[in-house]
């Protein structure tokens, strides 16, 4: 069933969840294929007044997985995440090797500007990564 049709027969219901094949055989996209499996990129958007919860990071991680979707997840916040959120976080990744990160609305358009200027938005996605590899 696609988008159209699931907007005609739910009506109010909002895509939350994107997962695209990641098929990069060069660049930053191959080097997250091969170094957390990410054979797809999984994204997930919370439109929440609040930073985030526990619960938004453990959703995240419930669709991350070796032999399916990959280990790398992106989630989309509006006000980035809360202490027990982050400490959720760095649990996935100790534990069970999956890496999230989080971007907020001024990621976003700091992402949107960095394209206008002829650059990579990735390069934020690859700075957040760093920034969290190194506070471990």
């Amino acid at each position: 069933m696609g988008r159209d049709a699931i907007r005609d027969h739910l009506p109010g219901f909002r895509i939350t969840l994107l997962i695209m094949p990641n098929y990069a055989t060069r660049g930053f996209w191959h080097f997250l294929r091969n170094h957390y499996g990410a054979a797809f990129v999984v994204a997930e958007a919370k439109n929440s007044t609040s930073p985030v919860d526990k619960q938004a990071v453990l959703q995240l991680a419930n669709y991350l997985s070796r032999h399916g979707t990959g280990l790398f997840g992106i989630l989309l916040t509006r006000h980035g995440m809360n202490a027990s959120a982050k400490w959720t976080r760095r649990e996935q990744w100790v534990l069970h090797d999956k890496m999230i990160i989080a971007l907020d609305d001024e990621d976003m358009q700091q992402m949107l500007l960095t394209k206008l200027t002829g650059s990579s938005p990735a390069t934020l996605i690859q700075q957040r990564i760093e920034d969290f590899r190194l506070r471990i």
